[in-house]
């Protein structure tokens, strides 16, 4: 299917699956209430190491989140990352619905700058 140089430059890459999550819409009447607790799930599922990336989607002089938003999984499966989400109380109270979509992270790169001097840090 590849030539033999594609398919060594892909074996060469991370290769890591991941899920996407995107979140759509459903009650937003909701969102206050349930805000709080969709945060502290989304901390505790983060120290647990389930979640790689989360965050709402912003338009231009609308509220985060009204547009829907978007998590990053580790999970074994897409049956596993529902089962991660399962406890999300937006989810729960039908905030917001899913989609979630198997992701094959293949490049890209993070950086980190830490000063010790004044313990401030970057990500970039």
């Amino acid at each position: 299917m590849f030539t033999p140089e594609t398919q060594r430059l892909i074996e060469g890459m991370l290769n890591k699956p991941l899920f996407v999550v995107f979140r759509k819409p459903a009650d937003l009447s909701k969102f206050a209430s349930v805000l709080e607790a969709h945060l502290k799930w989304a901390v505790q599922s983060e120290k647990r190491g389930e979640i790689f990336a989360s965050g709402p989607f912003v338009q231009e002089g609308g509220v985060p989140g009204a547009a829907g938003g978007m998590s990053i999984l580790r999970a074994a499966s897409e049956e596993e990352a529902h089962a991660i989400l399962s406890g999300d109380p937006f989810i729960k109270e039908g905030v917001y619905t899913v989609e979630v979509k198997k992701w094959m992270l293949m490049e890209g790169g993070v950086s980190v700058t830490l000063h010790f001097s004044d313990q401030k840090h970057l990500l970039r």
